[in-house]
């Protein structure tokens, strides 16, 4: 092989990716927007429904109808996520949306705790969590109970890694289950036994 015929096949060979370096670098801030798309596709169709699945149970959570409650003195023991710890939540969802969903699914499940120990059916804190599960949504509102089901049967797919959720998701999961949370705190407001010393 001669100089000139490995020159030509080096250019040849290394044309189309100078090409397309070129046009990276011309139009990478096009391209940059198009990567959350690419993202979604590549995702595939179990977390497209996970994603439209979130956004239904915030929809269906942010319609409905809270108790009508009295007004009552807040327990000590009734510790709600304030504002803040809200958005901090939703800003780390970006970085673990598992992590997010999993946490928050652990706050609705300690509202539900808090509600069976209120109505005596949940005693020691150790009790399995399908025991205090199945107590607490013997008590609820149809309407609580079909949302509090809806949340963890997406928090079970993310448990058993059936799914990866996108951060747009964890932030719909995270924003329904606190809706839920409140929807449970005040429906507990209304029952006996109401702040009567129970461990948070």
């Amino acid at each position: 092989m001669d100089w000139l015929t490995f020159t030509s096949k080096a250019i040849e060979s290394l044309a189309w990716p100078l090409v397309a370096l070129v046009l990276g670098l011309a139009f990478r801030r096009k391209l940059l927007d198009l990567i959350p798309s690419i993202k979604r596709l590549k995702a595939g169709p179990l977390e497209a429904e996970f994603e439209l699945a979130a956004k239904q149970v915030l929809a269906n959570a942010a319609e409905a109808a809270p108790p009508v409650t009295p007004p009552a003195e807040k327990a000590p023991s009734d510790e709600k996520p304030t504002g803040r710890e809200t958005v901090a939540w939703l800003i780390n969802a970006r970085n673990d949306p598992s992590g997010t969903i999993l946490k928050a699914w652990g706050e609705v499940d300690g509202e539900l705790f808090r509600l069976g120990q209120q109505m005596g059916t949940v005693v020691d804190p150790l009790e399995s969590t399908h025991k205090v599960y199945l107590a607490a949504m013997e008590i609820l509102p149809n309407e609580t109970r079909q949302l509090v089901r809806q949340l963890r049967e997406l928090r079970n797919k993310v448990a058993h890694v059936e799914v990866a959720p996108t951060p747009e998701s964890a932030q719909d999961y995270l924003l329904a289950a606190n809706r839920v949370i409140e929807l449970i705190y005040n429906f507990r407001k209304n029952l006996p036994n109401y702040g009567a010393g129970l461990h948070a």
